[in-house]
């Protein structure tokens, strides 16, 4: 079949042509769940700028339907930390959009296969682009999941949310996640006052930050993952900000912990980074 490409900006991207009737195509496959409908519009307007402006992925063009690749010069140079991510790809029911490295384009390509050609991404295919990013950036790591977000009107603070203590920057229990992030952490103590339970700020956009979670193994199912994302998310919010939540597909304490906290779907991502 033959691609025909379109220029604009920075950004080259090649499309198969698709039908306009997407619904009877789609049959029984697993498909990407719709963008939540509990998102106020000026969350989802927020979240579309950070998708075009900062990941260099226009949800615009995933939702007139198809899986669109570009080449973006920006997936080329550091980003947030100094972070550099040659792949990133949005995944919404109706299309996709996969921003990549020029360079990276014709394998990126050639590895997707028939699946360029498709009107969207179901379950199978999302997976089999994960692993064609890993191919095609061997030494990234890789991650495919859910971007969702939550604001005042989604969000749903934990019962335990008191708990979770905001970590001085000076406090020597946090000096370790101080070279990995830029934004506040809040915690939850162990014994002597070691961090047990951590969430973490990235800063990834003048609007939209980002949250990392870790809990120790010793001390799971207490409750306090939801307790520290719930604290990052709450201060987020009173800072004017949106604060987003990335989770692997098959981690499912992940997910419930942003489910229960409030945070709503966006879209599928699937990102490579080094």
């Amino acid at each position: 079949m033959q691609l025909s490409s379109v220029e604009r900006g920075d950004w080259v991207w090649s499309t198969a042509p698709y039908a306009r009737d997407q619904t009877a195509a789609r049959g029984s496959s697993v498909v990407t769940p719709t963008t939540s409908n509990r998102l106020p519009a000026a969350a989802l307007r927020t979240l579309d700028a950070y998708a075009e402006t900062v990941l260099a992925c226009p949800p615009g063009v995933a939702r007139r339907g198809g899986v669109h690749l570009l080449g973006a010069s920006r997936r080329g140079l550091p980003a947030w930390h100094g972070f550099t991510m040659p792949i990133v790809g949005l995944s919404f029911a109706s299309g996709a959009v996969i921003a990549c490295r020029p360079d990276l384009v014709e394998r990126l390509r050639a590895e997707l296969g028939s699946d360029i050609h498709q009107l969207y991404l179901d379950g199978p295919a999302f997976r089999r682009l994960w692993r064609a990013v890993q191919r095609c950036a061997p030494n990234a790591f890789t991650l495919a999941g859910d971007l969702r977000a939550a604001d005042e009107a989604t969000f749903v603070a934990s019962p335990g949310i008191e708990g979770a203590e905001h970590i001085a920057e000076d406090d020597p229990s946090a000096l370790h996640l101080r070279t990995r992030f830029d934004g506040a952490i809040f915690g939850v103590r162990g014994p002597r006052g070691r961090l047990v339970s951590w969430a973490a700020l990235k800063l990834k956009s003048e609007r939209v930050w980002e949250i990392a979670v870790a809990t120790e193994a010793d001390y799971r199912g207490r409750g306090y993952a939801r307790d520290v994302v719930s604290a990052a998310a709450r201060f987020s919010l009173d800072q004017g900000r949106l604060p987003s939540y990335i989770h692997d597909r098959d981690n499912g304490a992940s997910a419930f912990v942003a489910r229960a906290v409030g945070f709503q779907f966006y879209a599928e991502i699937v990102l490579s980074e080094y």
